[in-house]
């Protein structure tokens, strides 16, 4: 039944959080949605940087992951209404070609919450934290040949 899964990441800045799943991971920008208004005509198919943005839908490979700004979700989603914080009891898993050298990328632009190292289940991950408090986990599968 189920097709396809999204996440929808509260955020401070549409535009910090876009630069650094750009920078750090190259994620491309997909859409978003100006400040000023929730029509769809206004729906912004290029990134522009001189726009204020709710939200926005970013794609690296199969990948996407949807920003949205503090208010405009709690204003949609009224559960989220007493949220003091962004981030999260959770961590997202991204499963990578090269996680060292992902690391060594990483290590100079996010904190390290637990550094590289290999599983027992036969991955080598990093897990990092992004600049609105999610815990970001980067595995490769050490099983795989490595071409």
């Amino acid at each position: 039944m189920l097709k396809k899964f999204w996440t929808n990441m509260m955020v401070d800045d549409i535009h910090a959080t876009f630069d650094f799943y750009r920078t750090a991971l190259g994620f491309e920008h997909v859409m978003s949605m100006p400040a000023y208004s929730a029509r769809a005509e206004d729906v912004l198919f290029e990134y522009d940087a001189s726009k204020p943005l709710i939200y926005a839908l970013v794609r690296h490979g199969d990948v996407e992951l949807m920003f949205q700004e503090r208010a405009s979700l709690q204003e949609d989603v009224p559960a989220f209404a007493d949220a003091q914080a962004t981030g999260g009891t959770l961590t997202f898993y991204f499963g990578v070609d090269d996680v060292d050298a992902l690391a060594a990328r990483l290590k100079s632009v996010c904190e390290v919450v637990r550094d590289l190292h290999d599983t027992f289940y036969g991955m080598r991950e990093i897990y990092v934290r992004d600049l609105n408090g999610y815990v970001l986990c980067f595995g490769q599968d050490m099983t795989e040949s490595v071409s």
